[in-house]
């Protein structure tokens, strides 16, 4: 069924044919807004809310008319002097020649109390009409999540700013910037995953991650180098995006180094630490070095960490996986020759203040440095950390992205042994 708010073509329309709808059904909501978007608060006695309209001029255009004579997205007026001017822009320049007409139009019609207001996806390069305020569309969406507990509209305008991010970055539309924020990964039970919204929260959770001062003074990531150029898939029952280290510097295969991996599956959150199997050599051999013990006790040091971090916490499990891979051909999906997937605490007989800890089993740590050290095949070693949806506290906030981070940051000596 299509969706109550998707009633035109253009994305900006759409959007904002949402926020008005909204502010029109819900008064309250409505007066609020004035708040955020003015500073002041709304006039007294009532407001009309029109969208792509003038005051006077409130029949409903059509797409090429509206575009002929380029009136403003949405109008808030008290039917006096007041009134506040909406341009909502997504992938379309904020123009100043644009803005100058809305309040030129404003002003003949004797709106002396006048406020203009700018939804954009990034703030422009160049300076726009005085006295415009111009907020994010993120900036809304935040803002909305505030009003959700009282008023079913807030709740209905920021679930379709979701669902339309998730559509726009389908479709290769939205390359720059979000319509949201990252809040948190609410799959589970009672919200089964879905592909395109976990490619959309995992899109958000990266430009946060990317940009986390820790990560930048602790493990030297490189916060203006991508992950992964497309993130392709379909149905598929799991999705993921790394981060590269500084180190890496201009190398063209990110697999040549150590990097930071997030991977949102149908059952839980992944934060890990990958060695992949193109390493360099010379990687490999520095994490071979101190021979078996030696590895032991780097495996040691990362479980401390992530003892400290997290081991008072239910649903995670400090994780190792080993993956034995062979590809048919270059682009084909790979063949799963071998997979040793444990908790890291079955290495170990201490149990370094976590709640519950399985049996000691040393033998599949040691299985793993017998693999690397005799390697003769497609191996790639994943260290760190898995969430569960339905057992994890914080799952569904944005705490959940400091728990990743903690991860990361656990796995420190791993990544310091390969690359001194």
């Amino acid at each position: 069924m299509r969706n109550l708010f998707d009633q035109f073509d253009q994305p900006e329309n759409r959007l904002t044919h949402a926020l008005m709808s909204s502010l029109h059904e819900d008064r309250r909501l409505l007066n609020r807004f004035v708040k955020w978007a003015t500073g002041d608060q709304a006039p007294v006695g009532p407001l009309r809310v029109l969208e792509q309209a003038l005051p006077g001029e409130e029949e409903t255009l059509d797409s090429d008319e509206l575009q002929r004579r380029g009136l403003p997205d949405g109008w808030i007026h008290d039917d006096d002097c007041w009134a506040l001017v909406i341009e909502s822009k997504i992938e379309c320049r904020l123009e100043e020649d644009q803005l100058g007409r809305h309040r030129s139009t404003a002003q003949r019609r004797g709106f002396s109390k006048l406020h203009l207001l700018a939804l954009v996806v990034e703030f422009p390069i160049r300076p726009v009409v005085d006295g415009t305020k111009i907020k994010k569309w993120t900036d809304l969406y935040i803002w909305l999540k505030g009003q959700e507990q009282d008023s079913a509209w807030a709740r209905r305008l920021g679930a379709y700013m979701e669902l339309l991010e998730t559509k726009l970055s389908k479709d290769g539309y939205l390359k720059g910037g979000t319509l949201t924020v990252f809040t948190g990964i609410p799959f589970g039970k009672n919200y089964p995953y879905n592909y395109h919204e976990a490619k959309r929260l995992l899109r958000l959770a990266m430009v946060e991650l990317r940009l986390r001062s820790d990560l930048g003074k602790n493990l030297e990531i490189d916060k203006d180098r991508q992950g992964r150029d497309s993130i392709t898939g379909k149905d598929s029952t799991h999705v993921w995006d790394y981060l590269s280290l500084k180190k890496a510097g201009d190398a063209n295969n990110f697999t040549e180094f150590p990097h930071l991996t997030v991977g949102i599956h149908h059952e839980y959150l992944h934060a890990i630490v990958i060695v992949p199997n193109g390493i360099r050599s010379e990687f490999r051999r520095n994490l071979l070095s101190g021979g078996s013990d030696g590895f032991y006790a780097i495996f040691e040091s990362i479980l401390v960490g992530l003892s400290k971090s997290l081991g008072d916490l239910k649903g995670v499990v400090p994780s190792v996986e080993v993956v034995q891979r062979r590809y048919p051909s270059q682009r084909s999906e790979p063949f799963i020759d071998a997979n040793l997937s444990f908790d890291l605490r079955t290495g170990f007989g201490k149990e370094y203040g976590w709640q519950t800890s399985p049996k000691q089993q040393p033998q599949w740590l040691e299985a793993v440095y017998s693999a690397l050290s005799s390697k003769n095949s497609n191996l790639q070693l994943a260290v760190g950390a898995k969430f569960q949806f339905d057992q994890f506290p914080e799952m569904n906030t944005r705490k959940i992205l400091d728990h990743i981070a903690d991860t990361w940051l656990a796995c420190k000596p791993l990544i310091q042994k390969m690359i001194p």
